[in-house]
């Protein structure tokens, strides 16, 4: 028992303050809410055979997925400086360098909102914020549980918006490259992430989470299977940047394992690293706009902050305060020492 205490003390855990938890889950639960009635329902409604009838609990729905979006929005443009901030206060060079990537692209953002900001400016400071904060993140968890899944992630990102910086790139005469195959293998490292997010929660994942996993999974399936999985691959394509070029039962497992171990994280109270994998689900793979490319960022860099990581320089007393804390702390399970 003693040895085991020792082994988690080496890790130290430093939790969000509320007020940056309390923000990440309402701009999770409002971008879920964009996400499911703006870029799901409104696009699939058209198919419903009847609809004209519906139009007034139509509008009433969509009404409400706009009110959800600028909801998520205005959340974003506080939630970007506040992360930022808390990371800058974390103190080493390493953290402030994350902290320095997201400001960056907050600072970009405000000033593409007037004009001002180039477009391939912004995307390339997007790009870069999600390599750094995912490969700082990976250093200071110095955990391949954390590593895998959020380098994966991180890849796949990076490949899909290299194709669209390519892109624009050559529409602005700047260069030609071609990138046709950057975004085949982001479909890979996409559909790999969320097969691999079970990782973040280890031994932890536990039968009921396990139970919603596969009940989504099982959804999921069935929606592939209609009109011969047009309209579920459209719709992956608009909301999550991936062209459903895989077997559908890869996308099914995928969104079954997503939803397991956001239900686990929920469950072990780790609220910040539950709105850190909806968030990297709203935002998607690849640039999309401004504000999947925010969401995308604040998510990853709140799992940054949920996680436990490796004091720099100090000693680490464990007791048993300490020991509580870091069950319920993200890539932390029981007998995982």
């Amino acid at each position: 028992m003693a040895a085991r205490q020792v082994q988690q003390s080496s890790q130290a855990v430093t939790e969000p303050p509320s007020t940056i938890v309390l923000v990440a889950a309402g701009l999770a639960i409002a971008s879920a809410i964009e996400l499911l009635i703006l870029r799901t329902f409104t696009r699939t409604a058209i198919h419903i055979p009847g609809i004209e009838t519906l139009r007034e609990p139509y509008e009433v729905l969509s009404l409400g997925g706009r009110y959800a979006y600028y909801v998520s929005v205005a959340i974003l443009m506080v939630a970007l400086p506040g992360i930022a901030w808390q990371l800058w206060q974390r103190g080493t060079p390493l953290w402030r360098g994350i902290a320095l990537s997201v400001a960056a692209f907050a600072s970009l953002s405000a000033l593409a909102a007037f004009g001002i900001s180039d477009r391939l400016a912004l995307d390339v400071t997007a790009v870069g914020a999600v390599a750094t904060v995912t490969i700082a993140g990976a250093a200071f968890a110095r955990r391949w549980t954390f590593a895998a899944p959020a380098g994966l992630f991180a890849a796949a990102f990076v490949l899909s918006s290299t194709h669209t910086v390519a892109q624009t790139a050559s529409q602005e005469g700047l260069a030609t490259i071609e990138t046709g195959w950057a975004l085949t293998t982001a479909e890979v490292m996409g559909a790999a992430f969320a097969l691999s997010t079970p990782l973040l929660v280890s031994k932890s994942l536990g039968r009921g989470p396990a139970l919603i996993g596969m009940g989504v999974a099982l959804v999921t399936w069935v929606a592939f299977l209609g009109n011969g999985g047009a309209t579920a691959r459209f719709l992956l394509l608009w909301s999550e940047g991936l062209s459903g070029v895989l077997p559908s039962v890869v996308y099914a497992a995928a969104a079954g394992c997503m939803t397991a171990t956001i239900a686990a994280l929920l469950r072990m109270r780790n609220v910040a690293g539950a709105a850190g994998l909806v968030l990297l689900v709203t935002g998607g793979i690849g640039l999309h706009s401004t504000y999947q490319s925010g969401l995308a960022i604040t998510g990853m860099a709140l799992l940054v902050l949920a996680l436990p990581h490796q004091p720099e320089n100090r000693s680490c007393r464990a007791t048993g305060d300490d020991a509580d804390g870091m069950r319920g702390a993200l890539l932390t399970a029981p007998g995982d020492a």
